[in-house]
């Protein structure tokens, strides 16, 4: 996530400004960068996780992994998810938002995931996720029906 609020949430350890700041530096050191995109994070928006690939796009990595957040049983995120304050993306809408991301991302970038696996003998949620062929297949279903492909809008 490029908002700094989610990754305190998260506990990622970083902003997102530091986080620019060792991009770039790897990049001037010729070092391969591949970033990751987790879809549905606590409280992010259709439009923030967008932008999360829009601002990614822009610095131009080498690859790229998109996937989805799993609700694993015995972390902090089961717990609110038990406590009903946090929902997982339903398949549909994770599908639409990857498209969308896809459409932001550099032509050039390679895209070395599009969907990730969580351990299943320890998955709460979402258990569509499971089925990786299906979401995959699913992707670019919807990407013939809106005439959508990587880098669409990329500028």
């Amino acid at each position: 996530s490029v908002y700094d609020e989610t990754a305190k949430l998260i506990n990622r350890g970083h902003s997102f400004s530091e986080f620019e700041a060792a991009f770039f530096r790897l990049k001037e050191l010729g070092i391969r960068t591949v970033v990751h995109i987790i879809n549905g994070l606590p409280y992010e928006t259709d439009a923030m996780m967008i932008e999360t690939a829009r601002k990614l796009g822009g610095m131009r990595p080498d690859g790229v992994k998109i996937h989805l957040l799993h609700v694993i049983n015995g972390t902090r995120l089961e717990k609110m998810y038990s406590e009903g304050k946090y929902s997982p993306m339903e398949m549909d809408r994770y599908i639409d938002i990857t498209v969308s991301q896809l459409e932001l991302l550099p032509p050039e970038t390679v895209i070395e995931r599009l969907t990730g696996d969580g351990d299943k003998s320890r998955l709460k949620a979402p258990m569509w996720s499971k089925n990786k062929i299906a979401v995959l297949g699913a992707i670019d279903k919807r990407q013939a029906q809106l005439d959508s492909f990587q880098g669409k809008y990329f500028i």
